[in-house]
């Protein structure tokens, strides 16, 4: 390991001195692809760079800092070769753990081998204090046909909003999740279409869903996603965000969901009860919202309790492709409006949304409940701005239903990413022109959480309430 070690910084101030004599990187593409960027702990001080290696033993190292110095890679002060080196489904994939860095700060990195210098791209940390940000939720993909052109108008739209993370509920290929060449397209796609066009990559929080589970350790081998009591197969986790800001909570709904993960679960919110925003995200819905799909009462049973008691305030889901929102919802069995187990509750309840559709054709939504808000055969993401206290306005999330496409007579697909304005740095709480959001009817097209500020918003007015350049 020494000798190698070695040869790597050998090799790289060989070609450093090199390229410095010259001012200029090398026109060769160092030999990888399929680039992801993965949080599953502490994204304001770590990140997972993952790439996959083409040519073999060439040395590769990830070149990062905080000034943009483009291709060239000398000049970067931070280097790092990787944690793990996978072969699996094809790939010799790179898992390069970036740790000690600057909370809420660009960082811009180039991958070097000895073939040559990857693009140049960037993150951004995560803030370690209360600060306004966007996140995207959604999951289910497929690789081929009308799914996947609906996909990729998705994975556009994303890169058009700049969100700070993906959390990312699940299924992401066709099949159950061991076919090598679905995973290439998914990852090439990632990179190509995810990616902003001044290189920011957008780091994903992945989430097991059905579809992964030809090898329970699938996420593992994609992302480096970590899984609990030494077994690959148990994939959850969380992190959080702003310091006691936001929690996100990662459940897996394809192995037990009682016993160790229940326990876990309960341990967890309860190390987060002070946390200003908890949310968790899993893939099969509790009770979906077609008929075409069985329900899980199991989840119920093992999480709804726990998530009212220890205040979780937004539960995502997946696997049914479409979308839907509800009421604030608490579990009780017993009042005269319960319904399958619920019962509304503005003030503690938890909102439930979801069910995926991020590429998949949608089902039919033709199960809504009396504490439905509002549901949707389409292809959709959730688009969630975080906004901390400021003057007279509390600590708030704002919800949108993204419509990324949508099918007509004889099954054509339409898709709306195109005329999507792209953010900025400078904007990233706008809402973009030509975007197409969901109406939720009486509420527009914003759902506000706590929800008691939808009801003040609609008796003074959005734009003076808010101020916040949001509308409906």
């Amino acid at each position: 390991m020494k000798t190698k070690a070695l040869s790597v910084i050998a090799i790289l101030l060989i070609s450093g001195l090199a390229f410095q004599g010259c001012k200029q990187a090398p026109e060769t593409k160092a030999s990888s692809d399929k680039y992801r960027l993965v949080w599953t702990d502490d994204p304001t001080a770590t990140i997972t760079v993952a790439w996959n290696q083409i040519q073999a033993d060439t040395n590769p190292v990830v070149m990062y800092g905080t000034k943009d110095h483009g291709r060239k890679f000398w000049k970067y002060e931070g280097s790092k070769t990787a944690d793990r080196v996978l072969d699996k489904y094809d790939m010799h994939t790179h898992f390069a753990k970036l740790t000690g860095l600057t909370p809420g700060t660009a960082y811009y990195f180039v991958i070097k081998d000895d073939a040559g210098v990857s693009d140049r791209y960037w993150f951004r940390t995560a803030p370690d204090k209360p600060e306004p940000f966007t996140f995207v939720a959604g999951g289910d993909t497929k690789s081929s046909g009308k799914p996947l052109d609906a996909g990729r108008a998705t994975n556009r739209i994303v890169s058009k909003l700049r969100p700070l993370f993906v959390l990312y509920a699940g299924d992401f290929c066709s099949g159950n999740g061991t076919d090598a060449g679905r995973w290439h397209l998914w990852l090439d796609d990632w990179q190509k279409y995810v990616t902003t066009s001044d290189g920011r990559m957008i780091p994903i929080v992945p989430v097991h869903g059905n579809h992964e589970n030809g090898d329970q350790a699938n996420l593992n081998y994609i992302f480096n996603a970590p899984y609990q009591q030494n077994d690959s197969s148990k994939i959850y986790y969380s992190l959080s965000f702003g310091g006691d800001f936001f929690h996100v909570i990662t459940l897996n709904s394809s192995v037990g969901v009682n016993g160790e993960q229940r326990d876990w679960l309960e341990n967890d919110l309860k190390k987060h009860r002070d946390f200003t925003f908890k949310i968790a995200a899993y893939h099969k819905p509790i009770w979906p919202h077609t008929t075409s799909k069985g329900e899980h009462p199991e989840e119920y049973n093992a999480w709804a309790q726990l998530f009212y008691d220890y205040g979780l305030d937004i539960s995502i889901d997946g696997d049914t492709h479409l979308s839907k929102i509800t009421y604030p919802l608490r579990p009780d069995s017993t009042a005269a409006d319960s319904y399958m187990g619920y019962v509304r509750d503005d003030e503690k309840g938890t909102i439930f949304m979801g069910e995926g559709s991020w590429g998949a054709h949608p089902r039919p939504n033709d199960d809504d409940k009396p504490w439905t808000i509002k549901s949707a055969s389409l292809n959709q993401i959730k688009w969630v701005h975080v906004m901390p206290e400021e003057g007279d306005l509390p600590d708030r999330l704002s919800i949108y239903t993204v419509i990324s496409a949508t099918y007509g007579e004889k099954d054509t697909l339409t898709v709306y990413d195109q005329e999507v304005e792209a953010l900025t740095e400078v904007n990233l709480m706008d809402i973009p022109a030509n975007i197409n959001l969901l109406d939720y009817g009486e509420y527009g097209k914003v759902i506000r959480y706590p929800f008691i500020l939808n009801e003040i918003e609609s008796k003074v007015g959005e734009e003076s309430f808010y101020g916040d350049g949001s509308g409906k």
